[in-house]
C-alpha cells in the first residue's frame, strides 16, 4: 500500500516539473484532426463529434502537468482508472515527442540519408514539438514511469486483499485449540496435538 503512494508522489513531482517546463501539447491534436479530415478518414457526419474529441484533448494536453495533477486527484478519490486515462492522454505528447527528438537526434548523429519525402515528414512532425524545455520532457518521463510503476504497485495490492480474503474465508472453517493454539478444523472434538477435549 505504502508503495503505491510513494509512486503518486513521483507522478506529482513529474507534473511539477511539467508544469515549470511549460509541456503543452494542443497543437499536435489540432494537427492530428486536420490530418484525419483531409486524409478522409472522418466523414462529414462525424466530424463535429471527432472535433469535440479532440478538443477536450487538446486541452488535457495543453494544460499537461495541471492535468496530471487533477488525475491524481481522482486516483485518490478511487477513479483510477479515468485518472490513468488523464495521465495518458496529458503525457502522450511528451512521449511522443521524446520518440521524435531520438528518431531526429539519431538522423543527425549517425548521418542517416533519408529519402527526401521521409525526411520532409520528419522535419514537418518535429516541427509541431518544442524542445527548447528538458525540464518538460524529463518531467513527462518521470510522470510516464511513475504512472506504470503505480499500476503495477495497484496490482499488487488487489492480489494481496484477494489473498487475504482468502486465507480469512479459509479461516472461519477452522479453529484454534485455547491450550496450545493448534490450528484445527471446526468441527474438531479435541485438539490432536495437546489432546485437550472440547466441549
Amino acid at each position: 500500500m505504502k508503495t503505491k503512494y510513494f509512486w503518486i508522489l513521483v507522478i506529482i513531482v513529474g507534473a511539477i516539473l511539467m508544469i515549470l517546463g511549460s509541456a503543452i501539447g494542443s497543437q499536435f491534436y489540432t494537427v492530428l484532426l486536420e490530418q484525419l479530415i483531409l486524409a478522409g478518414f472522418i466523414g462529414p457526419e462525424f466530424i463535429p463529434l471527432v472535433t469535440s474529441i479532440m478538443v477536450v484533448l487538446g486541452y488535457i494536453a495543453l494544460y499537461g502537468g495541471y492535468s496530471v495533477l487533477v488525475a491524481v486527484f481522482l486516483i485518490l478519490i478511487k477513479w483510477s482508472r479515468v485518472g490513468r486515462i488523464i495521465i495518458t492522454i496529458a503525457t502522450g505528447f511528451g512521449v511522443l515527442g521524446l520518440i521524435i527528438y531520438g528518431v531526429s537526434w539519431a538522423v543527425g548523429y549517425f548521418g542517416i540519408t533519408l529519402d527526401p519525402t521521409w525526411q520532409t515528414i520528419l522535419d514537418t512532425v518535429h516541427g509541431i514539438f518544442t524542445f527548447d524545455s528538458g525540464i518538460a520532457l524529463a518531467g513527462t518521463a518521470v510522470v510516464v514511469v511513475g504512472k506504470f510503476l503505480f499500476k503495477r504497485a495497484e496490482r499488487a495490492d488487489k492480489q494481496e486483499a484477494k489473498e487475504v480474503k482468502k486465507s480469512s474465508s479459509s479461516n472461519q472453517d477452522s479453529k484454534f485449540c485455547p491450550n496450545c493454539g493448534a490450528n484445527l478444523p471446526a468441527h474438531a472434538n479435541f485438539c490432536n496435538k495437546c489432546g485437550k477435549t472440547f466441549d
